[in-house]
């Protein structure tokens, strides 16, 4: 369920975006990221998003991109 509010105005900033938004990729973004290595398990976990809401219940790691939901837009990515 799509029920924490997320901050961004721009997306794929690898965490150097606008302070006080979170850290947000569109969907084929975090694809690409993961599939060069650039975000790795170690480094942290997302939230799938739609309609700048996310989803806390569904955790995304890079190794395993299949819990992805069909309606998500984006992904709100935290770092350790």
């Amino acid at each position: 369920m799509y029920n924490e509010p997320v901050k961004f105005s721009v997306t794929g900033t690898y965490g150097s975006g606008p302070e006080n938004e979170d850290d947000v990729y569109t969907i084929e973004e975090f694809k690409a990221l993961c599939d060069n290595n650039m975000f790795i398990d170690y480094d942290g976990y997302g939230y799938p998003v739609k309609d700048s809401m996310a989803d806390s219940s569904i955790i995304i790691i890079p190794s395993d991109l299949r819990n992805i939901p069909k309606d998500a837009t984006h992904i709100v990515w935290f770092n350790r």
